[in-house]
């Protein structure tokens, strides 16, 4: 624990930097309407398959998109994924599957010497810079109606039935699109390159997977919450992507979270006052209950630990900082699983979980108090065993990777909205798709000023 002179230095010189939010920026519902993505147009009776993570992202002034994750069902194997579509879409009560674009699914390839391999494609996540985007300055975005999406693309030798099993070795790469919207197609193609991508600057860095959050612009660029590894171990960090040659690609990386320490599936967000917050889920040990956020203010070069609760930790990265400084602890943040943090359209920053003692069957949001130095009261936003009743089968509902964003849509507002899955856990033993299963996307009700992500004419 920090020493009291050091512990209360911090706290005033952050309450200070709380002062800029207004007192009414403030969350005050989420919306719990039916599910808005079941099946993909190519699901079939003899390969059934399901939608389930959302990760949404705007692609013009007034249309938003999801990246949304297919998965085989009939089969006892947890986690089948088969690759992503993309879902365009212009209000929150019509996203629908009817037009959904299939971006990637898994393949069945030979690799060298080793026979036929089955490839699994994971959830597509990346970053897109919106059509008719503006600079800060108000001139044309160069990039505008651009984008890209990494994904895990795992390579097993399948079995008799032609299935795959994680007690079998695979060969782990990561596949990279390219995408372009032009007001009515939404078209992907995927790099040459696109397998093993590495860190192209510091040569040493290798993008292990992308997070459970879509990238956020910073001038020109995006910045991607991913989790890479070097010579030293694995971490999770911020990847930059810039348009060079007509293609995006990753061109600097900065490490977050200690590395070795198995953090995954980081998220990323900008604070109202333009600061950075991050966050990754623990995964071993202790950590699998473990939040951890981390905040960064201009280019100072490290990140200060501000937070630590056991099971929620929040760091500070100030431009003049040198140390990490742990300043407060709370214990039982969540229960096990993903988490991300995400902000409403006012700016408000929270976290995305499951309540603890829930299991993965109620997912919250907590939003960060004004000096984010802790969380306030959470807020529902979906019970599922009160709304649905208990699971099918033996198991229990999975409401879970929730993943936020900021979009405008047809009636020229800005939504603050999260996605997330629900799911049957008996469907990951064969079971058929229960009628609640699919991607949920509802809105995050903010009462600020609303702080757009773009800007547009």
């Amino acid at each position: 624990m920090a020493a009291p002179w050091l512990r209360h230095l911090l706290l005033f010189a952050l309450a200070l930097g709380a002062l800029a939010a207004p007192a009414c920026a403030q969350i005050t519902s989420v919306t719990t309407g039916p599910v808005d993505l079941a099946t993909p147009p190519d699901s079939r009776p003899d390969a059934v398959l399901a939608y389930g993570l959302g990760f949404p992202f705007q692609v013009s002034p007034t249309q938003a998109a999801l990246f949304c994750n297919v998965r085989v069902e009939g089969v006892n194997m947890w986690d089948y994924e088969n690759g992503t579509d993309v879902i365009v879409f212009d209000d929150l009560a019509a996203i629908k599957s009817a037009g959904a674009v299939a971006i990637s699914r898994n393949e069945r390839r030979t690799e060298g010497e080793g026979g036929e391999r089955l490839v699994l494609k994971f959830p597509m996540i990346g970053g897109f810079v919106p059509r008719g985007a503006l600079r800060a300055d108000g001139t044309p975005h160069p990039h505008a109606g651009t984008g890209f999406g990494v994904c895990q693309a795992l390579s097993f030798a399948p079995d008799d039935k032609g299935h795959f099993s994680w007690s079998a070795k695979f060969v782990h790469r990561c596949e990279v699109h390219q995408f372009a919207y032009d007001g009515q197609r939404f078209q992907s193609v995927r790099s040459a390159s696109g397998l093993e991508q590495s860190h192209p600057m510091a040569g040493v860095w290798q993008i292990g997977a992308p997070g459970i959050t879509n990238a956020i612009p910073d001038g020109d660029d995006l910045l991607l919450a991913v989790s890479a590894s070097d010579d030293s171990g694995q971490c999770a960090g911020v990847a930059r992507w810039a348009r060079q040659g007509g293609k995006w690609q990753p061109v600097a990386f900065e490490a977050v979270t200690p590395r070795g320490e198995g953090w995954s599936e980081p998220s990323l967000v900008r604070d109202r006052d333009g600061a950075l917050l991050y966050s990754a889920r623990g995964s071993g040990g202790d950590r699998l209950s473990q939040v951890q956020v981390w905040r960064k203010s201009g280019d100072g070069p490290q990140w200060q630990l501000v937070v630590n609760t056991d099971d929620v930790r929040v760091w500070h990265k100030r431009q003049e900082g040198k140390a990490w400084g742990l300043v407060l602890s709370l214990p039982n943040a969540h229960s096990p699983g993903p988490m991300s943090i995400g902000s409403a359209a006012d700016g408000t920053p929270y976290i995305a979980a499951n309540l603890p003692g829930s299991g993965r069957e109620t997912l919250c949001l907590w939003p960060l108090n004004a000096g984010r130095m802790d969380l306030e009261k959470p807020l529902t936003a979906r019970a599922a065993r009160d709304a649905f009743g208990p699971a099918p089968g033996d198991g229990k509902w999975l409401v879970d990777h929730p993943s936020g964003g900021v979009v405008r849509l047809a009636d020229g507002k800005w939504h603050g909205v999260v996605a997330y899955r629900v799911l049957a856990s008996a469907e990951h033993k064969g079971a058929p798709p229960a009628p609640q299963s699919g991607c949920y996307v509802e809105e995050v009700v903010s009462s600020g000023a609303v702080m757009p992500p773009w800007r547009f004419q």
